[in-house]
């Protein structure tokens, strides 16, 4: 997210746009009026049919209502040749508003919250013992106010003030009644935090981000026009620079985030711990950002951070 817009979960936190193709094989082709448990009957080489199918599929078409999208996992850390070491725990959601537009397309209006864990405890913490340089870090959550895109044919989303455009042409798959969705985004851009201003913070000249979404959901689900939301359960997965609070600096190096996701309807049925969590911290990220949020800079975690914390202090030489 940052997380997603499963983000709910643009984080990232960050919207993000297909790159894949059409599944392939003739089964993609079938008319509105063909009858088949095998694949949707869904036309995916229409452009209108296909964005409508992954809206539905990621939020609510609905514009009275909200989507919420839960995801937990693990970070990683990966370094040159050595195995992935576990680094913490994520736990958060996206909460999601969609305005469909007369021309077609849809105006998204997204909030992202998460917190990070002590992985062997599983509980949310504040202060974080980086295991790679022994060091305590004040952990700084996810929380990403604004997160706006318009999802068209072509996609437009900001990405820490870079304008980024893709075309939409996600890939789906169709097995045993289930279908298989992949939307994913690689992008390299300048990083907003300077090395002369940020020396600690940050990872260097430029920020590479991949996040990978794969949901899953039932193809009668999918064909049943009666339903605005389709439930849909599956995994993220977020290749991208040090955050900022671990102090890592031009480390070597990068974080894997490796998640399982879920589409929720109302906010009340996050889990109760981040439910209760986000009421005594963030209670305005239960709801999704009105119509005003159009056309303000979205956020990130990294433009969050620089908003509210100053460039940490040398560290202090170790015995």
């Amino acid at each position: 997210m940052d997380t997603p817009w499963t983000s709910p979960f643009l984080s990232r936190r960050d919207m993000l746009v297909g790159t894949g193709s059409a599944a392939l094989g003739a089964p993609l082709l079938l008319g509105s009026g063909a009858v088949s448990a095998a694949v949707p009957r869904i036309n995916f080489a229409d452009p209108a049919q296909n964005l409508r199918a992954f809206m539905r599929l990621t939020a609510d078409l609905d514009p009275a209502k909200e989507s919420t999208g839960w995801f937990g996992g693990h970070i990683f850390a990966v370094i040159d040749d050595k195995p992935l070491q576990m680094l913490c725990g994520v736990e958060g959601f996206g909460i999601m508003r969609v305005a469909p537009q007369k021309d077609g397309t849809y105006r998204v209006f997204n909030r992202e919250l998460a917190f990070y864990k002590d992985p062997k405890t599983d509980e949310f913490v504040d202060e974080w013992t980086n295991p790679l340089t022994g060091e305590k870090c004040e952990v700084s959550p996810i929380h990403n106010r604004t997160v706006t895109a318009t999802v068209a044919p072509v996609v437009r989303q900001d990405f820490d003030g870079h304008m980024v455009e893709r075309p939409f042409n996600p890939s789906w798959t169709f097995l045993d009644g289930q279908v298989f969705q992949v939307f994913e985004l690689h992008a390299a851009f300048p990083n907003p935090m300077k090395m002369a201003e940020w020396p600690r913070e940050s990872s260097g000249p430029t920020s590479r981000i991949s996040e990978i979404f794969q949901r899953t959901c039932r193809i009668e689900d999918l064909d049943n026009p009666a339903l605005t939301s389709v439930p849909s359960t599956g995994t993220w997965t977020r290749v991208g620079p040090w955050l900022p609070w671990m102090l890592m600096g031009q480390a070597p190096g990068h974080i894997l985030y490796r998640t399982f996701i879920k589409k929720l309807g109302a906010s009340s049925k996050l889990p109760p711990s981040l439910l209760e969590r986000t009421k005594a911290r963030f209670p305005e990220f239960l709801r999704a950002p009105g119509d005003d949020a159009w056309g303000q800079p979205n956020d990130s975690s990294f433009t969050v951070y620089m908003q509210e914390r100053k460039p940490a202090p040398p560290r202090a030489p170790q015995p």
